[in-house]
């Protein structure tokens, strides 16, 4: 353009010289004016090309937020009628919650000039859906429609023969309780590999609905009210994949068309929070191509002996959070050569309820990999845990999150070769008397997790340090540390590690014990070689000090007790009549809980939109809390007795309406019963609002007065530290890092 233009001017310059040379001067007065309007338009001409090659349209109206990184659009708001013209950069384009009841090909010619891949449309008022509304948009790939609860399910079928090139389709949240049966039909020519149908409330579909989708890998159909599936006609399909999550199902749909043979070939399937109760064998038949199985949530109560055997290529196995439905696992239950990954976690499951089956619970797994037993109670003694796991050659991870663990056990990890992460968080270990048969010869391991426990000392004993310099990660927060010149070796190992990973160090290491050491950082514990220098005395005095100083408290002792056997014997006749409370049955006893929660009705919300968020399902812990936890048809006193039994610490959440409780007056009794015979370290006081300490009875003064308490804060920051310092006193491990 530009050049015609100069030709135009050249042109134009010729005529006029051959013009009569007596006009010349006003031929170039002419000439000048031409000038004067060609070169703006040469300009303008050229300003508009580059334009064109080097588009540079900003973002549309402040409903539309736009991200050029991503190439995603997204508009959201009532106000919004028309689609705007969007950027040039533009795949993605997302509608929330606008006015777009009627989508025609004309209503989408904005988007016609860019190369759209993915299109959503949620929640936008659409009733009506022209058949060849998308035909202009041919690079799209993948299409939502969703939470429009007035648009027709039978305006999809036209809509998909017009749109070839569509490979995912969501159709998910429009309330549609029936499916029409040729919705998807004619899609012989498809690309689709993905549908999903589901949070609808359909009650009936079956497979020949997909019969003709030849390319289809992928069905979601989550959330639904089916109960009964047919799946014939899914053998022209490509499906390999079918969500069945959160519906109606009692028992495990059946995958065999009516020749018995199977419907497809199925790799991952998920039946997750459904109403399955019983599982036999019988039960997977034609699917013999699974991978993936997910049962959690359901209410299955026993697991049979070789109920997944005719799953001969699984690999990956969930059973998690089916709770106290689950009543009896039987050996060889998890029969399966092929099985790499077994996810049986949160269940509360006993083993010790069936000690014959130790040994065949996870022997028939020769390939098994991940193991992660988090949530159940493993039984205490050596031989049985050594019965359970000594058979998993080759075992990689092994999990056993809050397991009740007293004690490790010897012998026990020397047998699992190929073991690379241990995780042992969460339980009441205390030690393992320095066995050198514990971690002696483990030489694979690379991930020790050992935070949250009763760990009070490591030394040279507990760890060979050849051992402890070939992990990659070492965890070992959230313990009860005595600072004492018995934890010098394992502060100075802490300091040289060079190749280990001190997972949380220094933040989540903190001295315990001695009491002048209390919520000191481990870091800034630094005994000195002349501190512990350990003195050889000479034998005489070793003698001196190891005979005569016992001897010397026995005599005084029994002098003070032969003085006042009198008053000592009534005063242990007084305090065995008068004594309240609980009594633990025995010293070992399993916690079902870790904190007991006295609070007064009037604070239910801080209990439940608080402290249960934080403590239960981001912490990890297990509080007792009377309105959720108390069984049903006991009386008052029983429950809190007995549940006061089974916890293993105290929240005490102090407030006005505390004070004018009568039960919570009962059960601050048992509380100051509990830490003169505990000690005040079970006790965690959590000052809700500021009291009247004139009014307050002198039992809660005494507490305030002999334990730290914390106080509730209005700002997020200061109730993160509150709820620090509370899983710090419950010994609970938060924000912990695991290897996948």
């Amino acid at each position: 353009m530009y050049c015609n233009s100069l030709c135009c001017g050249r042109s134009l310059f010729s005529a006029v010289k051959r013009r009569n040379r007596y006009s010349y001067l006003d031929t170039m007065d002419q000439v000048k004016r031409t000038l004067i309007l060609l070169v703006p338009l040469v300009f303008f001409q050229t300003w508009l090309h580059c334009v064109a090659l080097n588009p540079t349209r900003p973002c549309p109206s402040k409903q539309c937020k736009c991200l050029p990184d991503s190439k995603l659009v997204n508009c959201t708001g009532r106000a919004m009628t028309y689609i705007p013209v969007l950027p040039s950069y533009t795949r993605v384009a997302v509608f929330t919650k606008t006015t777009f009841p009627n989508i025609t090909a004309e209503f989408l010619s904005n988007l016609t000039s860019l190369n759209i891949r993915y299109l959503s449309f949620v929640d936008t008022l659409t009733e009506m859906l022209d058949s060849n509304a998308f035909v202009n948009l041919t690079n799209m790939t993948a299409l939502e429609i969703s939470r429009n609860y007035k648009l027709s399910p039978a305006m999809i079928s036209p809509m998909l023969l017009l749109t070839p090139r569509l490979q995912s389709v969501r159709l998910t949240s429009n309330n549609w309780q029936i499916i029409p049966e040729d919705m998807f039909k004619g899609s012989h020519s498809s690309s689709i590999h993905t549908v999903s149908l589901s949070n609808n409330a359909i009650e009936s579909i079956n497979g020949t609905y997909f019969s003709s989708m030849l390319n289809l890998q992928t069905l979601y159909l989550p959330n639904n009210k089916l109960s009964n599936l047919n799946l014939s006609g899914m053998e022209s399909t490509s499906i390999s994949y079918i969500n069945l999550n959160n519906n109606n199902f009692r028992r495990i749909p059946s995958f065999c068309g009516p020749d018995g043979h199977p419907t497809g070939k199925y790799k991952t399937l998920y039946l997750q929070q459904n109403d399955l109760r019983d599982l036999k064998a019988s039960s997977f038949q034609c699917l013999q191509f699974l991978r993936n199985l997910y049962l959690d949530r359901t209410f299955i109560e026993v697991l049979r002996r070789n109920t997944f055997v005719n799953l001969v290529k699984l690999q990956k196995l969930s059973l998690t959070h089916i709770g106290n439905h689950l009543s009896r696992v039987e050996g060889f239950a998890f029969n399966s050569t092929s099985l790499k990954y077994l996810y049986f976690l949160n269940n509360g499951y006993k083993f010790e309820r069936f000690p014959w089956y130790y040994g065949t619970m996870f022997s028939s797994l020769p390939n098994l990999m991940l193991l992660d037993l988090t949530g159940n109670v493993l039984p205490s003694e050596t031989d049985s845990l050594r019965k359970l796991f000594t058979s998993l050659n080759k075992l990689q991870k092994l999990v056993l999150q809050n397991t009740a663990l007293k004690a490790l056990p010897p012998n026990v990890f020397q047998h699992l070769p190929n073991l690379r992460s241990l995780i042992l968080i969460g339980n009441y270990i205390n030690g393992w008397n320095d066995d050198p048969e514990v971690f002696g010869n483990v030489t694979s391991l690379r991930s020790l997790y050992l935070d949250g426990n009763n760990i009070k000392l490591v030394n040279k004993t507990s760890f060979a340090e050849k051992f402890l310099n070939s992990l990659d990660k070492f965890c070992i927060t959230n313990n009860p540390f005595s600072c004492t010149c018995d934890l010098k070796w394992f502060v100075d190992w802490i300091k040289s590690a060079k190749n280990t990973t001190i997972v949380n160090y220094p933040r989540r290491y903190i001295c315990r014990f001695p009491p002048e050491m209390n919520n000191v950082l481990l870091m800034d514990y630094n005994p000195t070689t002349e501190m512990c220098l350990n003195v050889n005395y000479p034998l005489i005095r070793n003698i001196c000090i190891a005979v005569f100083v016992p001897s010397t408290f026995i005599l005084i002792a029994i002098s003070v007790i032969y003085k006042f056997r009198f008053w000592l014997n009534y005063w242990l006749h007084i305090l065995g009549i008068k004594r309240l409370g609980y009594t633990r049955t025995r010293d070992d006893a399993v916690y079902e809980y870790d904190a007991f929660v006295i609070y007064s009705n009037d604070n239910r919300d801080f209990i439940f939109g608080d402290m249960v968020p934080e403590l239960e399902e981001k912490g990890g812990c297990r509080l007792c809390i009377h309105e959720r936890d108390f069984e049903v048809g006991q009386y008052i006193m029983d429950n809190i007795t007995r549940k006061f039994e089974h916890s293993k610490n105290i929240i005490l959440v102090l407030s006005c309406g505390f004070l004018t409780s009568e039960w919570c007056k009962f059960e601050l009794t048992l509380t100051l019963s509990k830490t003169s015979q505990e000690g005040p370290g079970v006790l965690t006081v959590i000052l809700l609002e500021e009291l009247d300490t004139a009014r307050l009875p002198s039992s809660v003064r005494a507490i305030l007065d002999t334990v730290s308490y914390t106080k509730w804060s209005v700002d997020k920051v200061g109730q993160n530290k509150v709820w620090a310092k509370v899983l710090t006193a419950l010994n609970v491990h938060v924000n912990h890092e695991i290897d996948n």
